[in-house]
């Protein structure tokens, strides 16, 4: 069977431009074109099962055009009846445990099997009824269904595959026990790594013996390079799980979103572990890096085997002022930057003209500072953390940095006591 692997949309609007076809914001649209671009592209090339690994939304209050857009998205699989299956990314995620998050938005679409805590589900392969020819719009004779572990189709098939989901986890469930408030964050950090290997242990016991089992998850591995997709993400930025620990557990592939830049390990045994990446990049941070989706082939006895898409994504482009502009190709439709030194002799009429014959999608000019040290901005929402938040800021602060685990801890403690009803 050929499984479609993709992660991280993060449909958001971004920007102020329109785009002209839609009136939407135009990065939602490119969201959304890559998004869509990665299910159909899959379903095309013989998918029978698509697998996202988080991070659909940007945040944990789509709007209802997200909404829609993330359900256009998918509807090449699910027009077909081939399944869906959304494990929980962060971004997905909300700050309170009792809220709904973004994909309990999803949950109601027929073929979209949505799971927001850890579990193991099988993947059954039904034969179709001969009566009922309509119903098979592939042609190929068979469905495929998602069920819990306890449970079959009612009308039988072959177990053919079992789901290892590891989602990501909210840390406000451990900051509700007191004892854990009391936590340093590195030592919060540690304990969800522990809790999390405690669960991949446990779905990993319940594999059935010849039936392929793939772990998938939405976090990240100690050997992962986070590339640019974000400054938070640096050592102890935020918890990880060991990758040869993970492979140890003897799944036959690890499938993972969170991390935008593809990258794949492969073990002694020749399993793969892989992060499909983002499909459409997010920032500048990510100018460069490559784009794409994963198509998994799983063949009866063989080690699964992972070819990587490129999915066709707009392109962030950054230039140097008074430095000869990139080719003509490069800049065609792509973001760009220009970063302008201070008080530099700059006609910047004629850089903006020179920028829109090129057909630049849209442009930015930036003033650099002359100081040695400069401050930029902080990029920070209501759906980041708390922790994330501090810290993102304390890097502006090079007095305050020897002081950042003692602020955050201190922040982390004031957020718990606030959430209990007052701070002490």
């Amino acid at each position: 069977m050929r499984i479609v692997h993709t992660a991280d949309w993060h449909l958001a609007s971004q920007r102020a431009r329109l785009d002209p076809e839609t009136a939407l914001n135009a990065r939602l649209i490119d969201f959304y074109r890559c998004a869509r671009f990665t299910v159909e592209d899959g379903i095309q090339r013989g998918a029978d099962l698509v697998i996202h690994c988080g991070d659909v939304f940007n945040g944990c209050r789509p709007t209802p055009t997200e909404v829609r857009l993330a359900k256009q998205a998918f509807a090449p699989a699910l027009d077909l009846g081939v399944p869906v299956v959304v494990v929980k990314g962060n971004h997905d995620d909300v700050r309170a445990p009792a809220e709904k998050h973004a994909l309990d938005l999803l949950r109601d679409t027929h073929g979209i099997t949505v799971l927001d805590g850890p579990a193991l589900v099988n993947l059954w392969r039904v034969p179709m009824s001969s009566q009922s020819p309509e119903d098979d719009l592939r042609g190929v004779g068979y469905r495929h269904s998602v069920e819990p572990l306890d449970m079959a189709p009612a009308d039988g098939g072959d177990l053919e595959l079992q789901l290892a989901l590891l989602p990501y986890p909210n840390r406000q469930l451990l900051l509700a026990d007191e004892e854990h408030r009391r936590l340093e964050p590195g030592l919060l950090n540690q304990l969800v790594r522990e809790k999390m290997m405690d669960v991949a242990l446990g779905l990993a016991a319940q594999q059935i013996k010849g039936i392929p089992c793939l772990l998938v998850g939405h976090f990240s591995v100690d050997l992962a390079q986070a590339g640019g997709q974000s400054r938070l993400m640096m050592p102890g930025g935020e918890w990880t799980l060991n990758l040869h620990d993970l492979q140890a557990l003897d799944f036959d592939a690890i499938l993972l979103g969170h991390i935008h830049k593809p990258q794949e390990w492969v073990d002694e045994q020749e399993r793969a572990a892989a992060y499909c990446g983002s499909p459409e990049a997010v920032s500048f941070g990510e100018e460069g890096e490559p784009k794409s989706y994963c198509l998994w082939d799983l063949n009866s006895g063989q080690v699964p085997l992972v070819e990587r898409v490129a999915a066709p994504h707009r392109q962030f482009v950054t230039v140097e002022a008074g430095s000869p502009l990139p080719p003509a190709e490069r800049l065609s439709g792509a973001i760009v930057r220009v970063r302008v030194p201070q008080a530099a002799d700059i006609d910047i009429g004629q850089l903006r003209r020179e920028l829109e014959a090129a057909g630049v999608h849209e442009y930015q000019i930036e003033t650099q500072r002359a100081e040695a040290v400069r401050r930029r901005a902080v990029e920070v929402s209501a759906e980041t953390a708390l922790d994330d938040a501090l810290r993102a800021w304390l890097e502006q602060m090079p007095d305050l940095q020897p002081l950042t685990e003692q602020i955050i801890a201190e922040g982390m403690r004031i957020e718990a006591a606030l959430q209990e009803g007052g701070a002490q």
